[in-house]
């Protein structure tokens, strides 16, 4: 693909850039991006398995208690709505709920605040106050702790975690294309540094009470457990793979900027040559007439 107008640029970008050039330098930056992806992953279930073999060497009867505990939460919650013929009695309708709400928010309501009160006016325990366009993003404390009983990760760090690999993995297939293709990197430093950013504004947020450190969940699953760990790992290699190629497509920038400016200084220094003895020769009418 060619990005300069004048065949001899052409000629000197492709000589100091050629194939194999670009197939080595693309396969460093599929290869380092592999490795950005996989090893946060590798290392984290390494330790992850080895501090559950561990738990589970001293602690399987506390764990057995743990299970126990959940199968008599969900028994609770579910077995009542069961009768003894197997039929279930779900009683959820409008005039049989338990709780409703006294500001009746519908879904279009975008700024309204639902509270929710039983027959007798007594509010639902532990709700939240928020308003009704942020209702689909909440965990409330008891999903907190069920989450904790049953060693489940919440849903919307494995949204994140997916979603930033999905994200990676087109900025990978974008550099190989422009790696290849003997593109202009500007774009592709643009979103190196944009993407490096990122990285290392999430790796903040996971730091921030995302990751924790004490507590029956991490006692139970260990540091390692956590998805939150995974995320902030992946993104600490996501923005050293950014920073690396940061420097090294801007030296390549750089060096094609060296040729185009070298290659235009010599041709203009030929064509002021070219000037200089076209003028040398040049002779004015009836200047070759002799006089005695």
């Amino acid at each position: 693909m060619k990005i300069f107008k004048n065949t001899r640029l052409q000629g000197v970008f492709e000589r100091r850039f050629s194939p194999e050039g670009n197939f080595m330098l693309s396969a460093s930056w599929v290869l380092s991006g592999l490795l950005a992806f996989l090893i946060p992953l590798i290392y984290r279930t390494i330790h992850k398995k080895k501090y559950e073999q561990e738990y589970m060497k001293y602690f399987w009867e506390k764990e057995y208690e743990y299970q126990e505990e959940m199968r008599q939460q969900g028994y609770e919650k579910y077995g009542n709505n069961y009768n003894y013929g197997g039929a279930y009695m779900y009683q959820d309708n409008y005039m049989n709920r338990e709780y409703w709400d006294v500001n009746n928010c519908r879904w279009w309501q975008m700024n309204c605040f639902p509270y929710y009160v039983n027959q007798d006016g007594e509010p639902m325990p532990d709700q939240g106050w928020y308003p009704t366009w942020y209702s689909g993003w909440t965990v409330t404390e008891e999903e907190r702790e069920q989450m904790e009983l049953g060693r489940e990760q919440p849903g919307s760090l494995k949204f994140v975690y997916v979603w930033q690999l999905l994200t990676f993995f087109v900025l990978l297939w974008y550099g190989v294309r422009v790696i290849r293709q003997n593109r202009n990197v500007t774009g592709l430093l643009i979103a190196l540094f944009v993407w490096a950013n990122f990285a290392f504004m999430s790796m903040w947020l996971m730091a921030d009470n995302s990751i924790q450190i004490d507590g029956d969940g991490v006692f139970r699953s260990g540091f390692y457990g956590q998805l939150s760990v995974l995320i902030f790992l992946s993104n600490f290699w996501y923005m050293l793979h950014a920073f690396i190629f940061l420097i090294v497509l801007g030296m390549r920038q750089c060096m094609i900027q060296e040729e185009v400016d070298r290659v235009k200084k010599e041709r203009e220094t030929v064509h002021h040559q070219i000037a200089e003895a076209e003028r040398e020769n040049y002779q004015a009418p009836g200047s070759s007439t002799s006089y005695s």
